[in-house]
C-alpha cells in the first residue's frame, strides 16, 4: 500500500524546567545550599502511513467500484491487486490510519546540603583538614502516556502493521535520601607522596514502592610527583525501576527471533524428545514440524509489568584503576594530559525482558520448564497470531558485565614551536578511545552467558565494537577555527547462532572510519558563525538485511545507532550572545 505513504512518526516536544535556590555561609569554613526544581515535559507523536484493517476489510467487500456491501456512504471500494498508483487518494484516505500518542512527565526535587572542613580531623602528615558534604533530598516523579483508540485496539481492527497494541501508562514513585561525602588528605608534600587522599561517599535512599537501598564509594588518589597521579575507586550503585518499568500496561507486540524449533523450518531436526516438548507447549501432534515458522524475523509477545511481580532495584559494582600524567617537562606542549583507566562493571538483577530466542531455546533445547511456561501458542500452532506468543514481562534478569580500558590524550601546540610565525596560531589535539575486554550478559542463572564484544544480532542488538576511538584536531588562527574529527569503529560479526540463518553478505561488517570537518568564525564579540560537514566522504552504511539485529537497533536494513545512515550532512549555524 505504497500509495498510503511511508510509515512515519512526527514528534512535538515541549519542555520547561524551573530551579530556585538559596545559599549562604554558616561560618568561614562551612556553607549551606538549598534548592527546589520542577520539570515538566510533554510529547505528542503522530503516526501515519499505516493501514486501517477494518476499513480495508469493508472496502474489499464491494458490489461494484462505488458501493461497499456494508452500505456506509463513506466507504470507498478498494482493489489491492492493481499496479502502483491504482489506489486513488480517496481510497487511500479511507484505507489509511493515523494514530496519536500523548505523553507527559513531571519531576519535583528538593535538595539541601552543607559542606565545609572539620578542623579537628587532620592527618599528622597532611596540612589540610578533612572536607565533608552532607545533606538530604526528596524527589517525586510521575509519568503518563495516553494513546488514542486506534492504538489501544488490537492491530487486527485498526493500525495494521503496528505489531501490537499501545495501552495507557500512568505511574510514579517518590524517594527520600540522605547522603554524605568526604575527602580525607592523608599525606602531603612528602618525598614520593606529593599527595595521598581518600575519597568516601555514602547514600541511603527509601523509594516508594521499591523500598530502601544503600550505595557507596571508596577511592584513593596518590600523587608521587608533580604531574603524575594514580587513582583507584570501588563503587556500589543502585537503580530503582523507572515509571515505565513499574507501570507499563500488559499489551501485545513483536520481538525478534530467528527460528521456532517446532515449525516447518526445523522439521529435519525434530526427534521424539523435541516432538513431546512441542506438544507440551500447545501444539497438536499434526502441527509439530508443520506450523509456519517465524516471519520477517519477528514473533508475537506479551509485554508490560506484572503488578504482582514488580521489578526490584538493580545493583551495580564498579572497579576503576587508572593513571593521569600531566608532564611538566614538555614545555613545548600546552596543558598536556594523558590518561589510562581500567574498568570493570557488574550489574546484578538488571531490569529487562527475556530475549525471545532465548526463551525458545531454553525450553526446546534445554528443557527449562520456567521458559516453557512463557510460551502461549495460537490454535494454528504458531507464535505470530495476534493475542498469542511469548510472555516478556519486565523483570529482574541475572547480570550484565563490562570490562575494558579507556585511553585519553589532550595537548596544544603553538605554531612557533614548529618554526612558523606566531600569526599562524595554534593547534589543539585530543584523543579518546575504548577497548572492550568483555561485554556479556546472562538472563537467568540457568541460561547461557552471551558475549557481545565484536558481535551484533538479535540477542546483543546493535554492534559492540571491540575498540572504537575518535581523534580531533583544531587549528585556531585569530577569529577563525578549522577542525577535523576522525571516528573509527572496529569490525563486527553476526552472532554465532545466526550465522547459518543469515546471508553471507550480511554476516560481517568491516571496520569503519568517518571524517568530519568544521569551521567557525567570530564575526564580533557577540556573533559566531559555524559550518560543518559530517561524513565528508559520504560513506554508505553497511547493509545487513531486516532480521540481522533487533528491531530497535535495525532500521532500513542497517544499524543507524552506530553508522551514519544519512550520508554526508552539511550544517550552518549562527550563535548570538546578548
Amino acid at each position: 500500500t505504497l500509495e498510503l505513504g511511508a510509515r512515519s512518526s512526527t514528534f512535538s516536544n515541549d519542555v520547561y524546567q524551573l530551579t530556585v535556590g538559596l545559599r549562604g555561609d554558616l561560618s568561614e569554613t562551612w556553607k549551606w545550599d538549598f534548592s527546589y526544581q520542577h520539570g515538566h515535559a510533554k510529547r505528542s507523536e503522530v503516526r501515519a502511513g499505516y493501514t486501517n484493517v477494518v476499513n480495508i476489510q469493508n472496502a474489499l467487500k464491494a458490489t461494484n467500484t462505488t458501493t461497499c456491501t456494508n452500505g456506509v456512504v463513506t466507504c470507498v471500494p478498494l482493489n489491492l491487486f492493481g499496479p502502483y498508483g491504482s489506489i486513488t487518494p480517496a481510497q487511500a484516505g479511507y484505507a489509511g490510519a493515523t494514530a496519536i500518542i500523548s505523553s507527559v512527565y513531571d519531576q519535583n526535587i528538593a535538595n539541601g546540603s552543607i559542606n565545609g572542613t572539620v578542623a579537628f580531623l587532620k592527618s599528622p602528615w597532611a596540612k589540610n583538614a578533612v572536607a565533608v558534604a552532607m545533606g538530604g533530598e526528596y524527589r517525586e516523579e510521575f509519568g503518563a502516556t495516553t494513546p488514542d483508540e486506534c492504538l489501544k485496539t488490537p492491530p487486527t481492527s485498526c493500525l495494521g502493521g503496528a505489531g501490537g497494541t499501545t495501552l495507557p501508562v500512568h505511574g510514579g514513585y517518590s524517594a527520600k535520601e540522605v547522603f554524605g561525602e568526604a575527602v580525607v588528605p592523608l599525606i602531603e608534600d612528602v618525598t614520593f607522596a606529593k599527595s595521598v587522599s581518600l575519597e568516601l561517599g555514602y547514600r541511603y535512599a527509601d523509594y516508594t514502592p521499591s523500598g530502601a537501598n544503600r550505595s557507596w564509594k571508596a577511592g584513593i588518589n596518590w600523587t608521587p610527583i608533580e604531574g603524575l597521579r594514580f587513582r583507584a575507586m570501588q563503587q556500589r550503585a543502585v537503580r530503582v525501576p523507572n515509571v515505565g518499568e513499574l507501570a507499563a500496561p500488559l499489551a501485545t507486540g513483536l520481538d525478534n527471533a530467528q527460528i521456532d524449533p517446532c515449525s516447518v523450518a526445523n522439521v529435519a531436526n525434530i526427534d521424539a524428545t523435541l516432538r513431546a516438548r512441542c506438544i507440551a507447549t500447545g501444539q497438536t501432534p499434526s502441527q509439530v514440524g508443520v506450523a509456519t515458522n517465524i516471519s520477517a524475523g519477528q514473533i508475537g509477545v506479551f509485554t508490560g509489568t506484572d503488578p504482582l511481580n514488580l521489578p526490584k532495584p538493580e545493583t551495580g559494582d564498579t572497579t576503576t584503576v587508572g593513571v593521569v600524567w600531566q608532564p611538566t617537562f614538555m614545555t613545548f606542549l600546552k596543558s598536556p594530559s594523558f590518561t589510562v583507566d581500567y574498568y570493570k562493571i557488574n550489574i546484578d538483577n538488571y531490569i529487562g525482558t527475556l530475549p525471545a530466542q532465548e526463551i525458545l531455546d531454553g525450553c526446546y533445547k534445554q528443557n527449562i520448564q520456567s521458559f516453557c511456561a512463557l510460551i502461549k501458542r495460537a490454535p494454528n500452532g504458531g507464535l505470530k497470531t495476534a493475542g498469542f506468543g511469548l510472555l516478556e514481562y519486565n523483570t529482574n534478569l541475572a547480570y550484565q558485565a563490562a570490562e575494558g580500558v579507556d585511553v585519553g590524550a589532550n595537548f596544544g601546540l603553538d605554531m612557533t614551536t614548529l618554526g612558523l610565525d606566531q600569526k599562524w596560531g595554534s593547534l589543539a589535539f585530543s584523543f579518546s578511545g575504548n577497548y572492550y575486554l568483555a561485554n556479556e550478559f546472562q538472563s537467568t542463572s540457568i541460561g547461557k552467558v552471551t558475549e557481545c564484544v565484536g558481535k551484533f544480532g538479535t540477542s546483543c542488538g546493535g554492534p559492540t565494537h571491540e575498540y572504537r576511538w575518535q581523534q580531533r584536531t583544531v587549528w585556531t588562527v585569530g577569529d577563525v577555527q578549522l577542525s577535523y574529527l576522525w571516528r573509527h569503529l572496529s569490525e563486527v560479526d553476526i552472532e554465532t547462532a545466526q550465522v547459518a540463518k543469515t546471508f553471507a553478505a550480511f554476516r560481517h561488517i568491516p571496520a569503519y572510519d568517518y571524517i568530519d570537518l568544521g569551521a567557525s568564525y567570530n564575526l564580533n564579540d557577540a556573533t559566531r558563525i559555524t559550518l560543518t560537514a559530517t561524513n565528508v566522504f559520504d560513506k554508505d552504511p553497511p547493509i545487513v538485511g531486516s532480521s540481522a539485529s533487533t528491531t530497535s537497533a535495525n532500521s532500513g536494513n542497517t544499524l543507524p545507532r552506530n553508522y551514519d545512515a544519512l550520508g554526508r550532512i552539511f550544517t550552518v549555524g549562527v550563535n548570538l550572545r546578548f
